[in-house]
């Protein structure tokens, strides 16, 4: 960005000039792509924009030295700005036959080019590259340093600086990976990660702004790098790219929040389920959902908090139960649980889900075995609902869980429960979901690449969460849980 003092210092101005400089610089870098700072005798005397010489240049190409000259008088003009904006700006004058080099570095001044020097080289050269379409683009992001959640706007400046039309056909990786796209241009459509521009005409000399807004689902440092697919008048197709933009995005974290392990499932709940909730994660039968209760599981073992584990399995989380016998309590409801894990202090084991009051029972002694105080956060996963359900359909699964989410509440805990929709009827699905005061839905859908599997906060009641879609890979769980482990 263009500075007040490195225009005052490559120029000689008066001091009752600089407020007029400080309002150039100003307009330039809000609105311009370059510019060149007329000045006469030290004084400050305006501003030439790009779209001034090519408007300029252009309409009088027959004859451009004579008419230049006799508009500005064959002012001296003091090129300021980084080497690449100049030749946007002048039309390649940076010509080897071009003795004196208009070119700025650091504060001090390198040459100076009159625009005598300006038009002859657009004749020479730049004109050339005029007679068919030609598209100067500037990119713009009005906030480079957000949370996640906020919203980004983006604006592209086109300019068609070519004697012929242009049919913007698409602009090519303007969405980054972790944004959702809030607002586009309307006759426009998203496509993966570009943006459908249907071949939108740009007659010569016009300019087009393209404005979308975007938001950030995962924190990190971005790189926009947009590219401009346009089609002339002859058929062929050229790209434009801007200057790229960074952005670099913070995440949020709400105070009272307990994460789950999974971080980008953080971001989307800004910092993770609200303390002392009761969420359930509706899922069919897949890996990914094992790895995501997984990581709830392993998050409060692995910080020391108090954690419940009521399940009908034990698969690869034994090891949990004998490294945190302190802190990690399981309640296995399964006939053959005295062959699936040895008995420990914080193992309990029942026959299976038939009798919910031996449940509750076993789920009281365990409260018996922590401390009176409650010391810091706690968290549960209950994964036995399917079979409760199965077993004793909606009225009795009902009751049962109408006493169990309290009492956890009322202990401290924050509870994840599972279920999976597709093995029960939809009016048992409903009395199960209207228990729960949030749900985090996995599900497939179809994509150019095949199924995938996706996730989605559907509700969180009376809290603050991105309704973002996050694409479930199972490489990032399983090396979340590698990065995990490393640093325990």
């Amino acid at each position: 960005m263009l500075k007040v003092k490195d225009v005052m210092a490559t120029t000689v101005v008066t001091a009752d000039a600089e407020l007029n400089v400080r309002k150039a610089v100003k307009r330039m870098n809000k609105h311009e792509i370059g510019c060149l700072v007329v000045m006469k005798k030290g004084s400050f005397v305006g501003i030439l924009t790009e779209r001034d010489v090519l408007k300029r240049v252009v309409a009088d190409a027959r004859n451009p030295d004579e008419t230049l000259v006799r508009d500005v008088m064959s002012k001296s003009l003091t090129v300021v700005g980084p080497e690449a904006s100049l030749e946007e700006a002048t039309f390649l004058m940076l010509e080897k036959r071009v003795k004196k080099l208009p070119v700025v570095k650091g504060k001090k001044l390198v040459g100076i080019v009159t625009l005598t020097d300006i038009a002859r080289i657009a004749r020479a050269k730049g004109l050339e590259r005029l007679e068919h379409a030609n598209i100067k683009a500037n990119l713009i992001a009005h906030m480079q340093k957000v949370k996640i959640g906020e919203d980004v706007r983006l604006e592209i400046e086109l300019i068609n600086a070519g004697k012929g039309p242009a049919l913007l056909m698409r602009v090519e990786e303007i969405v980054p990976e972790g944004f959702k796209v809030i607002k586009k241009p309307r006759i426009s459509r998203i496509e993966n990660r570009n943006l459908n521009m249907k071949g939108k005409r740009l007659a010569p000399l016009k300019t087009e702004e393209i404005r979308l807004i975007l938001r950030p689902t995962t924190k990190g440092t971005f790189i926009l790098k947009p590219r401009i697919i346009c089609l002339d008048e002859t058929g062929k197709y050229k790209s434009y790219e801007p200057e790229p933009v960074k952005i670099d995005v913070s995440e949020v974290v709400l105070p009272h929040r307990i994460a789950t392990g999974y971080e980008d499932l953080d971001n989307l709940l800004f910092g993770g389920i609200p303390e002392r909730y009761a969420v359930i994660l509706t899922s069919p039968s897949c890996d990914e959902k094992d790895l995501l209760i997984k990581r709830f599981l392993e998050a409060g073992a692995n910080k020391g908090q108090i954690t419940f584990y009521i399940t009908t399995r034990v698969s690869e989380l034994g090891a949990l139960v004998e490294d945190f016998q302190s802190n990690f309590y399981l309640l296995i409801c399964n006939p053959q649980a005295d062959s699936m894990i040895k008995s420990l202090p914080n193992v309990f084991k029942l026959k299976g889900v038939e009798n919910l009051t031996d449940i509750s029972i076993a789920l009281a002694l365990a409260f018996r075995k922590l401390d009176k105080p409650l010391k810091g956060p706690r968290r549960a996963c209950v994964e036995i609902i399917p079979d409760v359900l199965l077993q004793h359909h909606a009225v009795d699964s009902r009751r049962w869980l109408n006493g169990v989410i309290p009492e956890l509440r009322l202990q401290g805990f924050t509870t994840l429960a599972v279920m999976d929709p597709e093995m029960h009827s939809a009016r048992e699905v409903r009395a199960i979901l209207s228990l729960f005061e949030g749900e985090i839905n996995i599900y497939e859908k179809e994509t150019e690449k095949g199924l995938r599997k996706f996730l989605r906060i559907k509700r969180m009641y009376n809290q603050k969460y991105l309704e973002s879609e996050l694409y479930l890979k199972k490489e990032n769980l399983e090396h979340e849980r590698s990065r995990k482990s490393k640093q325990k």
